[in-house]
């Protein structure tokens, strides 16, 4: 889909030319999008290619404001600007107006990039054709002695292939373990985000708003790829660990997983309906394997509890859980 932007601006050395913006949702955080900031400081710009930042401050007092201010010295541009309310859409669509940059990348505020990612990143643009790029992610865990086998692929992003390996949002050819999200993630802005507004306000304070938009663009024909190369780790606290915040992270996931692919679908409630018939079908399974799963205790049992939140969230006929404002021990103001 992107075949008339490739090769529409030249470097010296005869290779595409790649101008990326990284688009850096925060919300008092200031510590670690110091961090984040520096790991971005630290690349190297392969010949023919432009780096620039555009940091979206989602909090209502501008907390960001002065981290961004000490990066005088930066080799590149960093933007600042305020996304008001707080509501993680806002900020990723406000990120997005920012910039004319022709390639957007998504880097949350608690993830460092490893020193070759932008080398990666670039190197990928330019010998895949696909839309959309998802690059690796490594947790590092501030309490791993409570990590779970379904812990860690929450917060991790890796499979084992090669770069340019096509993936999907959903359908047959969906990875089971691997996650499209816009942490570390790559997009031509002229096949992806063409809408005033790509990233919806609905799932601002649920999440699910990255998925919502890789659905709809899987739909319209878009391409994704696999970027292993683009390596980036990311700080999970120990509060992020806890049984009770992730039973309430998995049920707002399952919701919003459900909203997201029936919402891409050309009969909406049919398909939402669809997906809670299903889901209460892998209810009644689960349901049969609890007595075992209860036998083998520790992690097999929590993660047990995690599978049932996210699969009672995709049979839930509630609105939306709104586990961004309590993310952190942080509450968040209704949008």
């Amino acid at each position: 889909m992107n075949t008339e932007l490739r090769g529409a601006n030249t470097a010296p050395d005869g290779s595409d030319a790649i101008d990326v913006v990284i688009v850096i949702c925060t919300f008092r955080r200031e510590k670690l999008l110091a961090k984040t900031l520096a790991s971005i400081r630290a690349q190297t710009i392969p010949p023919g290619a432009r780096l620039s930042v555009v940091v979206a401050d989602n909090s209502d007092e501008g907390s960001a404001a002065g981290v961004v201010a000490a990066q005088a010295e930066s080799p590149f541009e960093i933007r600042y600007v305020e996304a008001h309310p707080a509501n993680i859409s806002v900020a990723r669509n406000a990120g997005i107006r920012a910039s004319d940059a022709p390639i957007v990348a998504f880097v949350d505020d608690d993830e460092e990039l490893a020193p070759d990612w932008f080398e990666a990143v670039v190197a990928g643009l330019r010998a895949h054709p696909h839309d959309v790029f998802f690059g690796r992610v490594d947790p590092v865990f501030e309490t791993p002695e409570r990590v779970t086998p379904a812990i860690r692929q929450l917060f991790s992003r890796f499979i084992d292939a090669q770069s340019g390996r096509e993936v999907a949002a959903l359908g047959a050819r969906k990875d089971r373990v691997l996650t499209v999200a816009t942490s570390n993630s790559v997009l031509r802005r002229a096949t992806t985000l063409t809408d005033d507004a790509p990233f919806n306000p609905h799932f601002g304070n649920a999440g699910g708003e990255d998925l919502d938009l890789f659905c709809r663009l899987q739909v319209r024909g878009c391409r994704f790829a696999w970027l292993p190369e683009a390596r980036v780790s990311e700080w999970v606290p120990a509060s992020r660990c806890d049984p009770g915040y992730l039973r309430r992270r998995f049920f707002a996931g399952g919701q919003a997983y459900a909203e997201a692919v029936a919402g891409s679908s050309g009969q909406p409630v049919l398909a939402r309906w669809w997906l809670r018939a299903k889901a209460l079908v892998q209810l009644g399974l689960l349901a049969l394997r609890y007595p075992a799963v209860r036998l083998q205790g520790g992690a097999a049992l929590t993660d047990f509890g995690f599978r049932w939140a996210g699969v009672r969230g995709k049979l839930s006929l509630g609105r939306l859980y709104p586990v961004y404002r309590e993310a952190d021990g942080v509450q968040r103001p209704a949008s």
